[in-house]
């Protein structure tokens, strides 16, 4: 977390107030008062760089959970995607691509 913003005191309330509508509710900082002053605290471009990158590997995850189900089913129920291609080669080059994504 760093710095975003801060509000010196003395301030009066309705600055606080400004202050704290602006930078929490508007941006989502987290408000952290000191003796000295009123600090909004954000997330780094580093933290908020790994929040994507878990993101993205929880979303493609759950797309590999699906594709294991579909893969189950492509088993039990052997059917041709197309004329030359199985659901199960299909779902398997889909697993493929997202592992080498993950």
């Amino acid at each position: 977390m760093e710095i975003k913003a801060t509000l010196s005191k003395p301030y009066t309330e309705k600055q606080r107030l400004d202050f704290i509508v602006d930078n929490n509710h508007n941006k989502g900082y987290k408000i952290e008062e000191t003796e000295e002053s009123l600090n909004a605290l954000g997330k780094t471009q580093e933290e908020l760089a790994e929040i994507a990158i878990q993101n993205e590997r929880t979303e493609i995850q759950k797309q590999l959970d699906e594709l294991d189900k579909k893969r189950i089913r492509a088993v039990c129920e052997p059917s041709m995607k197309t004329e030359n291609q199985s659901w199960l080669e299909y779902y398997n080059q889909e697993v493929q691509a997202l592992r080498a994504q993950l």
